[in-house]
């Protein structure tokens, strides 16, 4: 809640329908900035299509429709994390233009 309140922030999300069904999803938020960065850029959460549907084209025209989105709001860059071992989504996002970045994520466990 506290982050949807947060000016600086905005949600986009979008559901995908298909024959009255709900078959994709897509959600992530534009920022100003995070970790010192000053640039508009827009961080895609998530994106799902149900299995049913899959390899139909839905999950790129929701990410065509959250680009067009966002562009509309002066984001400069969309950015997403992917696991290493997860070549299918890998794939799919590099075959829509998507590449890795030069930054590094960092990450500590609780506890360890």
């Amino acid at each position: 809640m506290a982050e949807s309140m947060e000016p600086s922030r905005t949600r986009i999300s979008l559901v995908g329908r298909l024959d009255g069904a709900v078959v994709g999803f897509v959600m992530a938020r534009a920022d100003v900035g995070d970790f010192g960065r000053t640039e508009p850029v827009a961080v895609l959460d998530t994106i799902g299509v149900d299995p049913a549907y899959a390899r139909r084209g839905i999950g790129r025209e929701l990410l065509a429709r959250l680009l067009d989105n966002v562009s509309q709001l002066q984001v400069e860059r969309v950015e997403t994390l992917v696991r290493v071992a997860d070549l299918e989504l890998l794939g799919f996002f590099q075959g829509l233009g998507f590449a890795p970045s030069q930054r590094l994520p960092f990450v500590r466990e609780i506890g360890a």
